[in-house]
């Protein structure tokens, strides 16, 4: 399997990395340092004998860490809305210590007709329970590398995809739902064997769970890999040239990757491969990769990187968007409003360096970086998800003047 770790973005970003689909999603803990429910619903989590760790990018205090034994653990209290009759969906990214113990990751009845997702040792296999049955997928989860899991139930049918590939698929069981208990994290639960049993593993990790009260399409599975497993970002841009629109990336460690494919649309939805990168293959350094789109469709071009590895296993990347056009555009911020990642596009008659600056309501300044502009269209992204939800103000300062602009972070 490939371990690979893209650099920050320095264009648009809507795609799979930051884009998150937000219709039915009752369950958001981020874990970010707490268990605070952002979802829709009358949600609350309480953990014991965990504590917060670094997640996928490294970045502390941002997953939750499980000690290995029956007494850590984390309860929901849900009030009825994870107890599903129909269809739903469950998100996570997961670190597993370890293979050789069987390991509960999200249990919410799976003893009583209900649903579970857990790890079996004696045939290496994640699985996804409901309704007493049950479906697999080998060797899907090993041992020392941040996945990204979601569950579906569509209809009569579960899902298991892994870091956004489909990798298993059957019929649900028969048997009555019922929820006699509290949803659990980290554990498995059954009251006749006296309650907690087959935790997770010392030393594993769990971030960004996402509950939906609908079943999620491939696509959306796919756009939640990288809101479930944060990667460390960097570059990955595209700009306006003379022979074309050129996309520049670089990645900071590979292993056993194989090829990029270069994939275009034209609505953000429906793509087609344009071209092929091979990839290193095993590198520890920086490495650059660039392709120039030769033929770009006129007016707005959406680009995405599928990454291929060794052993033909696919995952995606982010998805970039720039127009196809020599005219400066005015600068722009958004989405707006913002939860995560606020995108920005800076206009430029010249090459030179400018300074871009957030400021709050107080005019207090709480981001600021340098950036060297060139001519042209240029765009940049910021991370707001630490900000206080307000109004704040988006400053691009260079020799050619200032220009402000408006957001609002919610």
């Amino acid at each position: 399997m490939k371990r690979i770790l893209l650099l920050s973005i320095a264009i648009f970003v809507i795609g799979n990395t930051y884009a998150q689909p937000t219709a039915g999603l009752v369950c958001h803990l981020k874990m970010d340092g707490n268990l605070t429910n952002s979802g829709s619903a009358s949600i609350t989590a309480t953990s014991t004998n965990t504590s917060f760790t670094t997640n996928a990018a490294g970045t502390p205090n941002k997953a939750l860490l499980f000690g290995g034994t029956t007494t850590s653990f984390a309860s929901i209290t849900d009030n009825g809305n994870l107890d599903f009759a129909g269809d739903f969906s469950i998100a996570f990214g997961i670190y597993m210590a370890t293979t050789s113990l069987n390991q509960g990751f999200y249990d919410n009845g799976l003893n009583y007709g209900a649903c579970g997702v857990w790890y079996f040792n004696s045939d290496n296999t994640l699985r996804f329970n409901f309704k007493n049955g049950s479906i697999g997928a080998v060797a899907a989860l090993p041992a020392g590398q941040w996945k990204a899991v979601c569950v579906v139930r569509t209809g009569s049918t579960l899902q298991i995809y892994v870091s956004g590939v489909l990798v298993a698929s059957g019929a649900e069981g028969t048997q009555a739902i019922t929820y006699p208990n509290p949803p659990v994290l980290g554990q498995m639960y059954y009251a006749a064997t006296g309650g907690n049993y087959n935790p997770i593993s010392n030393g594993s990790k769990m971030d960004e769970l996402r509950v939906y009260n609908r079943a999620l399409s491939a696509a959306e599975v796919v756009q939640l890999v990288g809101a479930s497993l944060p990667l460390k970002m960097g570059e990955f841009s595209a700009s306006k040239q003379a022979a074309g629109i050129k996309l520049d990336w670089e990645t900071l460690h590979e292993q056993n990757t194989s090829y990029f494919d270069v994939e275009r649309s034209a609505n953000g939805s429906d793509f087609t491969a344009i071209g092929k990168v091979t990839a290193k293959g095993y590198s520890a350094s920086k490495e650059q990769y660039n392709f120039t789109d030769v033929t770009p469709l006129s007016g707005t071009n959406y680009y995405r990187l599928k990454l291929v590895d060794a052993d033909n296993r696919i995952s995606y990347r982010q998805t970039i968007v720039i127009k196809n056009s020599n005219a400066i555009v005015n600068i722009e911020v958004f989405p707006n409003p913002v939860s995560d990642l606020l995108q920005v596009q800076l206009p430029a008659k010249q090459n030179g360096p400018a300074n871009i600056t957030i400021t709050d309501a107080t005019g207090k300044i709480v981001f600021t970086k340098p950036v060297q502009l060139s001519t042209g269209n240029n765009a940049t992204s910021i991370p707001v998800r630490q900000l206080p939800n307000g109004v704040y103000q988006f400053t691009l300062e260079n020799k050619e003047g200032k220009q402000t602009k408006t957001f609002i972070k919610q």
